[in-house]
């Protein structure tokens, strides 16, 4: 007890004033060793920035690591990629009517999303029309289709007039063959139509009502080596250029399409010609 009352006493006047006047107070008592580094702290009035009346920010916390807001949708998708193989693989070794029924109704599920994904497509193509093929390549309105078709025919005519002026058209058929026979006149059309010379040559030597001046095969046809017949060749007399048109039955605007695409590059050796 004779210790504890001067050792409270010490703490008391060192707080209210200094390490010296808690001296002079206790005189000879005797302090413990702890009291010496109370005594040394600063008075409370240097001390206003801690205490009860100071708040100290906490130290900041490491926020967590931000995740990639993509990489969820992608393992999501590689899940959902996987739970229908793997359901499609046990429905084929095993097909029972369960096994079957859960890849069904799975696939049910997936198609499903593939629907929304196809009419949020659809909507946002509504309000973007730079991203409408439609506007840009060749239409999907039914309506749209023909004036996108009428246009591309009228294009095309005119290409292969000009184009007739260099160049021309080799047939080769045979008498007995039914396709030649359909297709000679629709040859014959397009020649009056667009100005663009046939030269009809017969394997077996014998014509056709619609090319009556036909001409026998002198070697050309072997040069060719048509795999089919009827075959038809755009020929540049003045580059001595075969190159192939097409094989068997085809109808005019068939005939319009390609010889209009081959008068893309008729300028240059191509590799499908034949010199």
């Amino acid at each position: 007890m004779t210790i504890a009352r001067p050792l409270i006493l010490a703490i008391c006047l060192t707080l209210l004033f200094g390490v010296g006047c808690a001296a002079q107070s206790l005189g000879d008592a005797q302090i413990p060793t702890a009291v010496p580094a109370l005594a040394a702290a600063p008075p409370y009035w240097l001390q206003h920035r801690e205490g009860w009346f100071w708040y100290r920010d906490p130290a900041p916390a490491t926020p967590p690591p931000t995740e990639n807001p993509r990489k969820k949708p992608l393992s999501d998708f590689q899940a959902l990629q996987q739970g229908l193989e793997d359901l499609k693989r046990v429905a084929v070794m095993n097909p029972s009517d369960d096994n079957l029924m859960a890849y069904m109704r799975y696939q049910r599920m997936v198609m499903d999303k593939s629907q929304l994904f196809a009419e949020r497509w659809q909507r946002l193509v509504w309000r973007a029309p730079d991203l409408d093929y439609g506007l840009n390549g060749r239409p999907t309105n039914a309506m749209a289709i023909n004036v996108f078709d009428d246009q591309q025919r009228d294009r095309d005519a005119q290409t292969v007039r000009s184009l007739a002026a260099t160049h021309g058209l080799i047939f080769v058929f045979r008498s007995d063959c039914p396709f030649c026979h359909r297709f000679a006149p629709i040859l014959k059309r397009f020649e009056q139509d667009l100005g663009m010379t046939v030269l009809a040559i017969s394997l077996d030597g014998a014509t056709l009502p619609d090319f009556p001046d036909a001409r026998p095969d002198n070697g050309l046809a072997a040069r060719l080596k048509p795999s089919a017949v009827p075959a038809l060749y755009l020929t540049a007399p003045a580059r001595r250029e075969i190159r192939p048109v097409g094989f068997g039955l085809m109808s005019m605007s068939d005939l319009l399409e390609r010889i209009a695409a081959l008068a893309g590059d008729a300028g240059a050796n191509h590799p499908g010609g034949i010199q």
